[in-house]
């Protein structure tokens, strides 16, 4: 079985350098989308971007006559981000400065998250469902993606002064709880809101073929990356994962199956997928979102797991996990879609693996850095210390007892 799933995700691999390959070729015949920040910051490339990749049309085509990049700091693990000041040329149809998000010109980068398809994920994302949702998404004015390529031309937060951003130092320190609670009732929305469509409706609105764990090339390589990682990050951080967390790991690949079948099975929601602190941001007396670049289908519960887990210090969170997971299923009331509590809990308890193994392939197949290995370190030891204490590995033996005797 595992020869079988080598050579295809061999095949997958093969197939991703394929469009690199191509996407280089376009390069030289002008047909390839750009991706590089000194093309992305210049007008003539910018208006193209612009018009090509236009969510409205407008009566006459974007002309810039100056672009100019400001000294924003935005930081990205897989992504160039650009802050741009514009001066257009006639009618003024756009605000006086962009944020405008290209591929990382790292080979290996755009290799890897062209297999997994989450660029592509996010442009289809703010074309065709960000409007949907109940909470602020950045204003998108353009997007496209091409072959391993993708762009995103959005508004720029940093002018509305209702806007506060998180940064790396919040995610160390952590919200407030009153921001925390902000964020749960943000949750709460997103989850109400197309819960318990059909799996044809979900497809309708979010394809399969994006689905982190269910689709073909992306379940695929979920799988196997889940599988390797867990060596390499041990690795690099010696003693940070206790031999019988591993071992609740490792277990937990070799039931991979059993555990989709558990997280994906029911009436779902739309997830962010990504949901730390870093991904929220302040809008008023509400939280936004933004990096919807690991949208999915699955249990509400795991958005929440995701971001109690990797936001607030381990400590802060065991005094106050048990109420903060009730706040979250009575805003689900309020908001139409009532869920049950020792149910959601059991769901939080399985959900505490998935935050696991997203930071331990982050970790195992990542390059830290001065700028990101304290933080990663950090969610790192969150997490372990999160699933001792829900006990994931009991909820895993009595998941798998109970199926098996059930079959």
């Amino acid at each position: 079985m595992r020869i079988l799933e080598t050579a295809r995700m061999a095949g997958i691999i093969a197939a991703g350098g394929g469009r690199l390959l191509r996407d280089a070729c376009g390069d030289i015949t002008g047909s390839s989308l750009p991706y590089r920040t000194q093309e992305g910051a210049t007008p003539a490339v910018l208006s193209d971007m612009l018009n090509s990749g236009a969510l409205q049309a407008t009566a006459t085509p974007v002309q810039l006559r100056r672009v100019e990049r400001q000294p924003i700091p935005s930081v990205s693990s897989n992504c160039e981000n650009l802050v741009l000041t514009i001066e257009q040329a006639g009618e003024q149809t756009l605000p006086r400065s962009l944020f405008v998000k290209l591929p990382m010109e790292s080979l290996l980068t755009r290799w890897f998250f062209t297999i997994i398809n989450a660029w592509q994920l996010e442009s289809h994302f703010f074309r065709h469902v960000a409007h949907t949702q109940p909470l602020r998404t950045p204003v998108t004015y353009a997007t496209r993606h091409q072959g391993s390529r993708f762009y995103l031309v959005q508004e720029n937060l940093h002018e509305d002064p209702d806007v506060e951003l998180f940064t790396s130092l919040d995610m160390l320190s952590g919200p407030s709880l009153e921001q925390a609670h902000l964020c749960l009732d943000a949750f709460a929305r997103l989850h109400a809101r197309h819960y318990g469509m059909s799996a044809s409706q979900r497809d309708a609105l979010l394809p399969l073929q994006y689905h982190l764990f269910l689709s073909p090339r992306m379940g695929l390589a979920a799988r196997m990356l889940n599988r390797l990682a867990l060596q390499p990050c041990m690795k690099k951080l010696p003693g940070a994962i206790p031999q019988f967390v591993a071992q609740a790991y490792q277990r937990s690949m070799d039931n991979w199956d059993a555990l989709l079948a558990y997280w994906f099975s029911g009436p779902l929601s739309l997830l962010h997928g990504d949901s730390h602190l870093g991904n929220f941001f302040v809008s008023g007396d509400e939280m936004g979102m933004l990096d919807w670049q690991a949208a999915h289908w699955g249990k509400g519960i795991r958005d929440v797991q995701y971001f109690l887990t990797d936001s607030l210090p381990a400590a802060t969170l065991a005094a106050h996990e048990p109420d903060l997971v009730a706040y979250y299923v009575e805003r689900r009331a309020h908001h139409g879609v009532a869920i049950d509590l020792a149910q959601t809990w059991q769901e939080y308890r399985s959900c505490s693996f998935q935050a696991l193994m997203t930071i331990v392939v982050s970790i195992g197949f990542g390059a830290l850095n001065a700028e990101q290995d304290a933080l990663m370190a950090e969610v790192l030891s969150r997490n372990v210390a999160a699933v001792q204490r829900v006990d994931y590995a009991g909820w895993l033996d009595d998941y798998l007892r109970v199926g098996l005797s059930a079959s």
